[in-house]
C-alpha cells in the first residue's frame, strides 16, 4: 500500500542481459577470472625474471602501527624508513635507495619501541644482503658503505620471490588454555571488571592525591607547613 505523496512505484523486475540500447546490459558476467588469474601469475614471473637478482617483492619497507584508535594495535608495512632509523642502522638515505631500501623523509619516530624494531629489521636485511659489484675488477669490491660480494658468493645467489621482503610476522596474542585458579573460580567477574575500570580511570587523580599527601607530611615534619591563624 502506497503511503504519503510519493511517486507511484513502477517496478518491473526483469533481467537486462543484452548490452543493447533498450536494455543497456545491466548484468555483468566474469567468465574470464581463470584467464586473468593465469595472466597475473605469468606477469609476476616475468617481472621477477626481468629484475633478477633483485627481490621480486620490491624494496624493503618498515613495520608501522595502523592509524586511528580502532586499528593502532595492528602492524602493517609502511611507506619507507625514517632518516633516524637509517642513521641508527649506519646507512645514509641516498645509499639506502640504491640497495633496495625504501626511504620516507617525512616519517618521524614517536616511540623508542618502533625505532628499535625497524632498526633491527634494517640490520637483519643488511646482514642477508648480497651486493653485486658495479664494475669488474678489484676496485669494485670496496665501493659503497657495504662491501660487495665475492665471485663465490655470486654463484650461490637465490632470488627472493616472496610477495614482500621480510614479511611482517603475525603476532598471536591469544592465551593458551589453562585451568582456573582458586581465586578466579571464586571471583565475581562483574565486580572485578568494575574495580579494574575504576583503577584505570582514576589513576591520575589517585597519584595526584598521593603526591599531595606526601608533600603535606614532609612539610609537617620539616615544620615548613602553613599554620592556620587562630581566631
Amino acid at each position: 500500500m502506497v503511503r504519503h505523496n510519493n511517486a507511484i512505484p513502477r517496478n518491473h523486475f526483469r533481467k537486462h542481459w543484452n548490452p543493447e540500447s533498450s536494455q543497456k546490459g545491466h548484468i555483468k558476467t566474469f567468465f574470464q577470472q581463470a584467464q586473468q588469474k593465469k595472466a597475473r601469475r605469468v606477469k609476476r614471473q616475468q617481472k621477477a625474471k626481468d629484475i633478477y637478482p633483485r627481490p621480486a617483492g620490491g624494496a624493503l619497507r618498515p613495520v608501522v602501527q595502523a592509524c586511528t584508535q580502532r586499528y593502532n594495535m595492528k602492524q602493517r608495512v609502511g611507506k619507507g624508513f625514517s632518516l633516524q632509523e637509517l642513521k641508527v642502522a649506519g646507512v645514509t638515505a641516498q645509499y639506502a635507495r640504491t640497495i633496495g631500501v625504501a626511504v620516507d623523509h617525512k616519517r618521524r619516530n614517536h616511540s623508542q619501541e618502533g625505532l628499535d624494531r625497524n632498526t633491527l629489521r634494517l640490520k637483519d636485511y643488511l646482514s642477508k644482503l648480497i651486493v653485486y659489484p658495479l664494475k669488474g675488477g678489484k676496485k669494485s669490491t670496496k665501493q659503497g658503505q657495504i662491501a660487495t660480494a665475492s665471485a663465490d658468493q655470486l654463484k650461490s645467489v637465490q632470488q627472493v620471490t616472496d610477495a614482500a621482503v621480510l614479511p611482517v610476522a603475525a603476532v598471536s596474542t591469544h592465551e593458551a588454555p589453562r585451568d582456573l585458579s582458586k581465586d578466579e573460580k571464586s571471583r565475581v567477574i562483574y565486580n572485578y571488571l568494575r574495580a579494574k575500570n575504576r583503577d584505570e580511570k582514576f589513576i591520575g587523580v589517585r597519584l595526584a592525591r598521593k603526591s599531595r599527601k606526601e608533600a603535606a607530611e614532609k612539610a609537617a615534619k620539616d615544620g615548613t607547613g602553613i599554620k592556620k591563624a587562630k581566631k
